[in-house]
């Protein structure tokens, strides 16, 4: 009997243990599985990003190379031609043309470009002594290392073409200035957990962004790490297990170079952090073991005492046996029932993952897959609106400009929608700032005046300069108001009337009206109006187009800033948006450092 109970116990402790092996196993294979996804999809946004940037400087190198203005220092229409094409990557900072003597000859920041001699840097040197081209012939950009700009003192990494001469001899250099936080800024969104690090090389060996702790560790070398002297050299992509030099606990590592632009992406997490979770739960059963373990050491001991006694106690020694079996069969039930809940909480957490994984993807690839090409579409149509290649017909002039207004228009859906989607993931990050109502609220007029001159509608304007700042995103406040204005003059009717207004409440909170003259809103419609793709349908409103974004995502970035949108309607009458902003928002007027070029 004796015998039988340990090996009762022996087995108990053996199912336990393999259970406990298993899921150990798992959950290391699941943290090699995410980080191998999320290398690719970190490669794919990076190489993607410096493509579209490329995209932009070929097309300025083939606009540059027949106009007659190119070299001639700090022209007009070349500045804004820079201007407009830098403001076609969220990436670029600035576009510089150099000669070929390596003087500034143009700087999209700057009308009047300074007076600077970069012909010691790297990107001039590489394209002067030799064309660069890729594997198949064809010429391609050079990315640079980090540096410091002269002037700013930020971190910038340069992309740059070589600009010929039509016989092929060097005449200059186009260079996109590159904004190394972009990437930083990107990987905070996604809210990585178990200790998690994201890192953006050179191939070089230079980090050129990181999170976290970008600011310490951007322009370092990293040549010594594994990653340069070992695994790259083997294969472009993998997933290892590594100690890093300075750290107790090995790391799960995986990377993937580039295969366009010499790049390359790691993600690596902790052992440590990975199977934290684990470790809990083998706690929990190590205590669960504990206690099966000594109730049945207890009853196993009970009943060899028992054998010995009178044969008048041999009833109840049966009947404590019976319960002894009892006891086992539902403690090995409760068992098997917990680790039941803990396969299907597992195959359920990994569905998650899997689920916020694809849809990080997603993201990622919709964002350059659809932005590239049109910016593209954008730039190209206004490089033809402006006759560099000859003019054109009025018929062909005139199907340009539809091809750039669609475009336009289009681009503003799609980051209607990225940007909705994002604030429902909870991954749209505000970047604050001190701002000047004023000059929001005129900004946003003059976007909208070209709109209101065709239609003959009058603008008001009542926002006084003495408004305290304002701090809040300026991009997403930007945003909120071209909304309500587009919004009040697309549904008002000619000769009507539209007005923008900024005033202090009792509180001291900041608010924003957007009033109009327009066909209003029937009362029974105002909260569907609020919902993405919702739009009243009758006969006033079905000639008017739109997607339904518009007044949600108002909603949605005001609630972010944590302000309350409101709206007031009558049919016939007009409508009044109101946007109010918490009083800890409204501030003191500060002065604004303005970084140098």
């Amino acid at each position: 009997m004796g015998a039988f109970g340990i090996l009762l116990i022996l087995g108990f402790n053996a199912m336990i243990g393999y259970d406990l092996l298993r899921d150990h196993q798992d959950t290391l294979q699941s943290a090699h599985d995410e980080t191998q996804s999320l290398s690719v999809v970190l490669e794919r946004h990076a190489t993607d990003s410096f493509a579209g940037v490329d995209k932009i400087l070929a097309g300025l190198a083939e606009v540059l190379s027949v106009r007659d203005d190119t070299f001639q220092r700090a022209d007009p229409d070349i500045h804004a031609l820079l201007r407009r094409q830098a403001a076609l990557s969220p990436l670029t900072r600035a576009i510089l043309f150099i000669g070929a003597d390596g003087q500034l000859l143009h700087d999209s920041d700057a009308p009047q470009p300074a007076s600077l001699n970069l012909s010691d840097r790297d990107y001039v040197i590489v394209h002067k002594e030799h064309r660069t081209v890729g594997a198949s012939g064809a010429a391609r950009a050079y990315v640079g290392l980090p540096v410091r700009g002269r002037t700013s003192g930020t971190w910038f990494v340069s992309m740059s073409r070589r600009f010929e001469t039509p016989d092929g001899r060097f005449a200059g250099v186009i260079v996109a200035i590159v904004e190394p936080i972009a990437f930083r800024r990107f990987y905070e969104t996604l809210r990585l957990g178990h200790d998690s690090i994201v890192t953006l090389f050179h191939t070089d060996g230079q980090i050129l962004a990181r999170h976290p702790d970008h600011d310490a560790n951007i322009g370092r070398s990293a040549l010594n790490n594994p990653l340069f002297t070992t695994y790259l050299k083997s294969a472009a992509e993998g997933t290892r297990e590594y100690r890093a030099p300075g750290e107790d606990q090995p790391r799960i590592l995986s990377y993937r170079r580039s295969s366009d632009f010499p790049i390359v992406v790691d993600v690596s997490v902790t052992r440590e952090a990975v199977l934290a979770p684990w470790r809990k739960r083998a706690f929990n059963a190590a205590l669960v073991l504990a206690a099966g373990n000594g109730m049945l050491a207890l009853l196993i001991l009970l009943l060899l005492r028992g054998i010995g006694q009178r044969e008048r106690m041999l009833a109840d020694l049966q009947s404590n046996e019976r319960a002894l079996r009892a006891s086992q069969t539902r403690l090995i039930a409760d068992i098997a029932a917990r680790h039941r809940v803990e396969a299907e909480l597992i195959a359920a957490k990994q569905a998650s993952d899997d689920a916020n994984q694809a849809k990080t993807q997603f993201l990622a690839n919709m964002s350059h897959e659809l932005r590239t090409p049109l910016n593209a579409i954008i730039g190209f149509s206004e490089a033809l609106l402006t006759g560099i290649f000859g003019p054109m017909a009025t018929r062909q002039a005139d199907y340009v400009g539809d091809i750039r207004r669609s475009g336009l228009h289009l681009l503003s859906l799609i980051n209607d929608i990225l940007d909705t989607t994002k604030i429902e993931c909870g991954k749209y990050s505000l970047h604050e700032e001190s701002l000047s109502v004023r000059d929001l609220a005129l900004h946003g007029l003059r976007q909208i005046e070209p709109l209101a001159g065709e239609k003959g509608i009058a603008l008001a304007v009542q926002v006084p300069s003495s408004l305290p700042r304002l701090w809040a995103d300026e991009r997403a406040m930007t945003q909120v108001l071209l909304n309500l204005l587009s919004n009040a003059v697309k549904f008002t009717p000619a000769g009507g009337r539209t007005s923008l207004t900024a005033s202090l409440t009792a509180e001291g909170a900041l608010r924003l009206q957007v009033a109009d003259t327009g066909i209003g809103i029937p009362a029974a419609d105002l909260q569907r109006v609020l919902e993405p793709f919702q739009q009243v349908e009758n006969v006033h409103t079905r000639r008017y187009p739109g997607t339904g974004l518009g007044l949600p995502l108002v909603k949605s970035l005001v609630e972010l800033h944590g302000g309350r949108f409101t709206l007031e309607s009558e049919p016939g009458e007009g409508t009044t948006a109101t946007v109010t902003l918490p009083a800890f928002r409204v501030r003191a007027s500060v002065p604004v450092a303005v970084a140098a070029p």
